[in-house]
């Protein structure tokens, strides 16, 4: 378009005023602004891509699913790289994986134009900075996205909802650390509302760790579970990494109050074996006896509205 009119204003002006060729020098110096605007320099203008806003400071526990979000506009045909910050070759090219770690992968979201990178099962050793980059012709590290991974060496799991008298069962794993040349954790500290806990047979307390090359795996097991249990458990290495998790002791009257509400948690209640898997519970049958008369209620509700009106 702007070659269209410099030609019609140049011949124009071949045997026109001085007014003209200013006019003229007006036109190509409006086409170099917009060019350098777009980063274009022929007649078609195509903005550059950019990133938009994703969090570049992301934590995960050992064993979980880390997830590394890149969301880039105006792509088009350009393609996006995922890989280490300091190293040369690609994790990632486009939705194809060249990492020979199958743990690996990129999820790509086109109605967000988003390209994560997903590290299943990830370990300390994944720690570190990764890159999104955009393929352009000129410098790529320009073009550059960098997330930061943080990957928690201790991670806390178990019983989170228990019924009063059912058993409750935590289990603290922890890495020895990031590097092959760090020394492994000489033991593993157990506390209760920043209380210390030890173990006690005969209330029924039981503590054992169980130490492997690289890791050590400690379990607190409470045989019979009390109003008095429930509260913040944490559990702390030799190395200072630590992993906290709230325990819930439900009595009667709180399991209840969730048949009342529709059954909330009742999912996650404990069975007798005191295995954290989701299992039925008499909470979950109360709320569906009670939804099925709701449904019967509200179905002959018609019916009754319409003797009314006729008597």
């Amino acid at each position: 378009m702007f070659r269209f009119c410099r030609r019609i204003v140049g011949s124009y002006c071949e045997s026109r005023s001085t007014f003209c060729l200013r006019l003229f020098g007006v036109l190509v110096a409006v086409q170099f602004i917009v060019s350098v605007a777009t980063g274009q320099r022929g007649d078609v203008a195509t903005p550059w891509p950019f990133f938009k806003p994703t969090p570049q400071n992301v934590t995960y526990r050992i064993g979980e699913r880390a997830v590394m979000k890149c969301r880039v506009a105006n792509l088009e045909s350009r393609t996006i790289t995922w890989r280490r910050h300091g190293q040369t070759h690609p994790l990632t090219i486009g939705e194809f994986t060249f990492a020979p770690d199958p743990r690996l992968s990129v999820d790509h979201d086109q109605k967000t134009d988003e390209w994560s990178l997903v590290i299943e099962d990830v370990r300390p050793d994944d720690e570190g900075s990764y890159l999104c980059q955009i393929t352009v012709k000129t410098d790529p590290n320009k073009y550059s996205y960098r997330i930061q991974l943080n990957v928690k060496t201790v991670r806390l799991t178990g019983t989170e909802y228990v019924e009063l008298g059912r058993p409750i069962r935590l289990l603290c794993n922890a890495s020895s650390g990031r590097r092959h040349d760090d020394q492994p954790y000489d033991h593993i500290a157990w506390y209760f509302e920043d209380r210390p806990v030890d173990a006690d047979v005969t209330s029924g307390l039981f503590i054992t760790t169980k130490f492997e090359t690289r890791s050590v795996q400690s379990t607190v097991v409470i045989a019979k579970s009390g109003a008095r249990h429930q509260g913040v458990y944490e559990c702390r290495t030799s190395g200072g990494d630590t992993d906290s998790m709230a325990v819930h002791v439900l009595d009667d009257f709180l399991i209840n109050q969730r048949k009342r509400n529709k059954g909330i948690f009742a999912d996650r209640i404990i069975g007798e074996d005191g295995s954290g898997r989701k299992m039925p519970t008499r909470a979950s049958t109360a709320v569906h006896d009670s939804a099925l008369s709701i449904w019967l209620q509200l179905s002959l509700l018609p019916s009754a509205i319409y003797r009314l009106i006729l008597f």
